[in-house]
């Protein structure tokens, strides 16, 4: 890094099917308005909504994306942080839609990143112990956040006997992981395409959604174009009570479920960044039984440092779903060999959550 420029991943113009390859490059440090912070991201993660950004699914238009990981406080604008404070930030502001993380603004996959006085008056910069830069830390802290927060919303509604995951990725992962943890024994059934996930198209699956005991907790944690099949398997072969927390991503507009056409993405809308509370959940009357609908977008800042401190302490939280710890010539390799390839498979294994090290220090 010069006095002018830092390095960071850039996104390439896309390709004929619309992917966007990354590569290291030399940027323009960013220029801070009053009130801005700017930050020294040290350990940043790649998750779900990055891949479909990268694969053309998704139209957000960074060239930087990374909204998941921990930094060092460089410039503390209007945060009243000291220099060197190790921080995450929350990258969703509940009130202003033009402040989205990685999305619409570069994000962490950089040495510095902006973070605009509106976001750090909000105090979506939020400080961490110190060791939360660790690998396992910094890259799942969001994702377990906002498994947190739709765990809470599922359990004010419903006291569950048993629980479907319905995608094996990362967050999908870490739901099954914190339900167990919050509640030992109970009855969990994942769907996915992993070894230990039941698989979609399986013959038997119908058989075992119908004999869940009641009342049943589903979460859907696929990529966006699976939410729909999900949420229709689940709704015409779960009897009884059924919650679905629509985790994953959904087209506006009616859907059609035993209960009627209902907007799902509105219901799932609702709940944005820790609000309201008592959250938003629709209860609606199927043939063969209560159907209840939630969801929501971003997680609040004390759902952040609840997953952090649960990461901190809980040793084998997550344990599973960090698959690869790269430094950022290698994240772009890592990248660029998922998408040309089609696959999920990088170094010879499955592709979940990679921790990026992009070096920034205190």
């Amino acid at each position: 890094m010069s006095a002018a420029t830092h390095r960071a991943l850039v996104r390439r113009p896309p390709d004929g099917s619309g992917r966007t390859l990354v590569e290291v490059a030399e940027v323009p440090l960013p220029r801070l308005e009053p009130g801005d912070a700017l930050l020294a991201p040290a350990t940043v993660g790649i998750c779900g909504t990055d891949w479909q950004i990268l694969r053309g699914l998704r139209d957000d238009p960074t060239p930087v994306l990374g909204h998941e990981g921990v930094a060092y406080v460089v410039e503390p604008g209007d945060s009243g942080l000291a220099e060197g404070t190790a921080v995450t930030v929350n990258p969703t502001h509940p009130h202003d839609p033009s402040f989205l993380l990685g999305h619409n603004l570069p994000g962490l996959w950089a040495e510095r990143t902006r973070i605009p006085a509106t976001a750090v008056r909000a105090g979506l910069v939020v400080p961490v112990p110190e060791d939360a830069a660790r690998p396992r830390v910094a890259a799942l802290a969001e994702p377990l956040a906002s498994a947190l927060y739709g765990m809470r919303i599922a359990r004010h509604a419903v006291r569950p006997a048993a629980l479907v995951v319905w995608g094996d990725g990362i967050v999908g992962r870490l739901a099954r992981d914190l339900w167990r943890t919050e509640l030992p024994g109970l009855h969990c059934l994942l769907v996915g395409h992993g070894p230990d996930a039941t698989d979609p198209a399986d013959p038997e699956l119908p058989g075992l959604l119908a004999a869940l005991p009641s009342p049943v907790v589903a979460v859907i944690t696929t990529p966006r174009t699976g939410t729909r099949e999900a949420l229709t398997a689940l709704d015409r072969q779960v009897p009884g009570t059924l919650l679905v927390d629509v985790h994953a991503g959904l087209e506006p507009g009616p859907l059609p479920l035993t209960a009627g056409d209902i907007d799902v993405a509105a219901i799932r809308a609702a709940n944005c960044g820790g609000t309201p509370w008592p959250p938003r959940v629709e209860e609606f009357q199927r043939p063969h039984g209560r159907l209840l609908l939630c969801g929501h977008r971003g997680v609040g800042d004390g759902h952040l440092r609840h997953a952090v401190d649960l990461l901190r302490t809980t040793a084998d939280l997550g344990e599973r779903v960090l698959t690869h710890r790269v430094g950022p010539e290698e994240a772009a390799d890592l990248v660029n060999t998922v998408l040309v390839s089609g696959t999920r498979e990088a170094t010879g294994h499955r592709v979940l959550k990679t921790a990026i090290d992009m070096g920034g220090r205190p």
